[in-house]
């Protein structure tokens, strides 16, 4: 493992999120210190719960399903996972029918199996360590604390990031075009979440994250 860290150091104040946008992980990597927030409430209609991957009919949204479905408001740390569908089998089938014959899927794929082979009772502890499995990949550390309390301001060191990156809400980065699985068929979509990177661009995603400006 090496630390990896963009230029713009600082310390951040964020939400976890089910695998994360390009965005939320660009911000991670050129953070010292990450507060992951573990206290916060769940915020619907997020990253906190959603992936987006571009599939063959276009924008394709994965979801995962929590127990109270979209009424859930419960603090991120209580939010439990709904198994009543086989929403890890359809998540895993939407991935490898999208990415099979990207050029770096079969490297990653064991890796990412286990994922959707074992049931996390909280979404947050799922979300956790799924980040850690995206780092391994990555072959980076990242500087990850889980807050102990909920912290309702920040002061002027710590960069709150809760809630901003949001599905049709993303801050303006602006990410260059990348090869991209039916991109035959598609102009290319920024922001995806970022195993769409991964799978596409492989060793070299950080250096595309480093070059994103904003």
């Amino acid at each position: 493992m090496i630390h990896y860290y963009l230029h713009g150091v600082k310390t951040i104040l964020i939400e976890s999120q089910y695998i994360g946008s390009c965005s939320y992980w660009k911000e991670l990597l050129r953070s010292e210190k990450i507060y992951l927030d573990r206290h916060e409430h769940f915020v619907k209609r997020s990253y906190r719960n959603r992936a987006h991957i571009l599939g063959a009919n276009g924008l394709l949204r994965l979801s995962i399903p929590l127990e109270s479905g979209k009424h859930q408001h419960s603090a991120m740390k209580d939010v439990r996972i709904s198994y009543n569908e086989n929403w890890q089998k359809i998540h895993w089938q939407s991935l490898t029918s999208t990415y099979r014959r990207s050029p770096f899927f079969e490297f990653y794929e064991d890796h990412l199996r286990k994922m959707y082979e074992t049931q996390y009772e909280l979404l947050f502890e799922y979300n956790y360590n799924f980040m850690q499995v995206i780092t391994g990949l990555l072959k980076i550390n990242l500087p990850v604390t889980e807050t102990d309390k909920y912290i309702a301001a920040v002061d002027d060191n710590i960069k709150d990031y809760r809630n901003y990156f949001l599905p049709g809400k993303e801050p303006g980065n602006d990410f260059t075009v990348y090869p991209q699985v039916f991109s035959d068929r598609f102009e290319f979509i920024p922001d995806l979440c970022v195993l769409d990177l991964l799978f596409n661009m492989g060793t070299r995603s950080l250096d595309y994250l480093s070059a994103v400006k904003y």
